[in-house]
């Protein structure tokens, strides 16, 4: 072979060489990209898992808090619709004047004792610088509910006012029957008192006056009330002018009316050691009793119970 031709092999072989080794570069660089954006894809997929996740979890956990906030809200809510207050305590009066206050009293009795209950609706009296203040005991069969007064007013059942005097106490014993009921009445009839001298009281009502032993026993009948006023006649009292006051009074207010009988029980307000005015009266198996320390409180609170 000549020298020219040799050259001309040697040429055409190494831009061969160029060209393979080109293609070579090419396909390594196209592979390193390809890797590179693969490497890209994958991280992004990645970030987006993460974030899905993240997200789905933060979902979740709050979907879970307000699940149970909601759970929470709910049993609170019936906790406290299913709870219902507790009166039996001491509880505020906010009323001031005695009325109101009364009024406020006995919504708080019936809701202790029973709705059904019968009640003084009036204080018997009228100063207002003197509050009315209320504590009970008992249940809706049996129970006493005291009045007292005070320079200020007092809670509902409150504990202080176990130690003051009474004005006034207003009570209902159930028994086993109507008959044994009836029974504890002292109730006399005209027939019974007979024969003794006799009194004018006014309004047409005559009583009869029985002496004996140095006491006077006064006795009337009203409607089916049996009334009756004692004096101390060793010492001077005369059971006239409380039996008027009784009859006066009883033309301007009206006593319960009872099943069968009732009875009213006084004395001469200057006795010591007595008993207080009295009214009571039955009312199936059961007998209300109200006394007072003064009568015109007496018969006033007396014809508002209902």
């Amino acid at each position: 072979m000549g020298e020219k031709a040799m050259k001309k092999t040697l040429i055409v072989s190494l831009a061969a060489l160029a060209l393979v080794l080109a293609g070579c570069g090419n396909q390594a660089e196209n592979q390193t990209q390809a890797t590179s954006s693969d490497k890209v894809s994958t991280s992004q997929k990645k970030q987006a898992q993460t974030k899905k996740a993240s997200s789905t979890s933060s979902s979740s956990s709050v979907s879970s808090q307000s699940s149970s906030e909601t759970g929470s809200s709910q049993a609170q809510s019936r906790a406290t619709s299913s709870s219902a207050p507790d009166y039996s305590g001491q509880v505020q009066i906010s009323a001031t004047q005695n009325l109101q206050r009364l009024g406020q009293f006995n919504y708080l009795l019936k809701y202790n004792l029973g709705k059904e209950i019968v009640l003084p609706n009036n204080p018997g009296y009228n100063d207002e610088s003197k509050k009315l203040n209320v504590w009970y005991e008992g249940d809706g069969n049996n129970y006493s509910i005291h009045y007292s007064q005070a320079a200020s007013g007092q809670d509902f059942n409150a504990n202080s006012l176990r130690d003051v005097t009474d004005y006034a106490v207003f009570t209902k014993k159930t028994y086993g029957s109507a008959s044994e009921a009836q029974a504890e009445i002292n109730y006399q009839t005209t027939a019974m008192t007979q024969g003794l001298p006799k009194v004018n009281l006014g309004y047409g009502i005559i009583g009869t006056i029985d002496s004996g032993a140095g006491q006077k026993y006064l006795h009337w009948n009203e409607g089916r009330w049996s009334l009756g006023v004692h004096a101390v006649a060793v010492n001077g009292e005369d059971p006239v002018p409380t039996a008027r006051k009784v009859v006066e009074l009883l033309e301007q207010y009206y006593l319960p009316a009872p099943d069968n009988y009732g009875s009213g029980s006084f004395s001469v307000a200057s006795s010591s050691g007595q008993q207080a005015p009295t009214l009571k009266w039955q009312a199936g198996n059961s007998v209300y009793s109200l006394e007072a320390k003064d009568l015109t409180v007496l018969v006033r609170m007396a014809s508002t119970v209902k």
